[in-house]
């Protein structure tokens, strides 16, 4: 960093965050082949740094996450209970709607 001066130019410090993943096998009527999808903070609070990510990959397979910045204030605030909320819109419902969770992670 003081060899190249990297700090003089840094405008965002490093943040930290706990990432959730699943990779979900859908029905065929609900696999759209290529699609990216990110969100920016839903289902979180606004004070609350994160958002989501889904990628529809091969074979069916759809890859769904949320990431949660770990600065966030709510002490009751659990990762996991957002993660399912989310994927409780309408709009990530209908790809996983008779699908199955076949991985997770975080």
């Amino acid at each position: 960093m003081k060899k190249f001066d990297l700090d003089s130019k840094r405008l965002i410090d490093q943040s930290y965050g706990l990432g959730l993943k699943e990779v979900w096998e859908v029905d065929n009527k609900h696999f759209l082949p290529g699609l990216i999808m990110h969100t920016v903070n839903w289902p979180l609070d606004p004070k609350t740094y994160g958002g989501s990510f889904m990628y529809h990959m091969n074979d069916n397979q759809v890859h769904i996450g949320l990431v949660v910045g770990l600065d966030y204030k709510n002490p009751y605030l659990n990762p996991y209970q957002e993660f399912q909320r989310f994927k409780t819109h309408p709009e990530i419902r209908k790809f996983l709607e008779g699908g199955r969770c076949i991985e997770y992670g975080a």
